[in-house]
């Protein structure tokens, strides 16, 4: 399995570790930033975005190399609540997590025979004098349940299958907004992901755009294309 390395954020307290803390009030880590902890250092820092980051790059990214590519081992499920991004605490939104084989192993989402899951998205190159900020804003972006993780990306056109290690923001199966029974491509799953994605909003705008921007952007996934179907035919009814 390629590598993967997921760092919960922490601080030590009379030399314990304890876990961020979360608001429930507003879905949110208390701090307003993703769980981030004392996660390695990448030299060069890549990024690799599988959501809204795919069809919608930060501001000022668009002067920054950004290279379409694929992480095995690793699968996008709409299963993370959102409350402050694409719905509100009152009426939650549902988005994107990327979640790793042995998440879905631990779920019991995966069959014994099932091969290593592969997800696309695009991958961009942090320059050292942006890191900072960039990992700054993407902490408090990512507040509402995401951890800094670290996998292998293979970029498009690269030779012999090389890989680059980039940090990607994953929404972990022990968060609060995190909805197990959404990883699935059962249909039933679908119809009450599709309910929910077409009738919500939050700050960043409706949730169904999210989706149709994303299954825009990656045509070939069959998974985004069942969920947008769903979606697109609530709104014509």
């Amino acid at each position: 399995m390629p590598h993967v390395a997921v760092v919960l954020a922490a601080v030590v307290t009379e030399g314990v570790m304890v876990a961020p803390a979360w608001d429930s009030a507003n879905g949110v880590f208390v701090g307003n930033k993703a769980a981030t902890g004392d996660s390695e250092l990448l030299s060069p820092l890549w990024i690799f975005g599988y959501g809204s980051l795919v069809w919608r790059p930060e501001p000022g990214w668009e002067a920054f190399r950004a290279a379409r590519g694929s992480v095995d081992g690793w699968s996008r499920w709409f299963a993370q609540r959102s409350m402050d991004h694409r719905g509100t605490p009152q009426a939650p939104g549902l988005v994107c997590t990327l979640l790793p084989d042995c998440s879905l192993d631990t779920l019991g989402a995966r069959g014994d025979r099932d091969k290593p899951s592969t997800t696309l998205g695009v991958a961009y190159l942090i320059p050292d004098d942006h890191r900072d900020d960039v990992l700054a804003n993407l902490d408090f972006r990512e507040k509402g349940g995401y951890t800094r993780a670290i996998a292998d990306v293979r970029l498009e056109g690269a030779e012999d299958g090389a890989s680059i290690r980039a940090l990607v923001y994953s929404a972990t199966i022990d968060n609060p907004n995190f909805v197990p029974r959404f990883v699935t491509d059962d249909p039933a799953a679908l119809d009450e992901a599709a309910a929910i994605i077409a009738t919500t909003r939050g700050p960043s705008g409706p949730n169904n755009e999210y989706l149709y921007k994303l299954a825009d952007a990656i045509p070939d996934d069959p998974y985004l294309k069942a969920l947008e179907a769903r979606v697109r035919e609530r709104a014509l009814a």
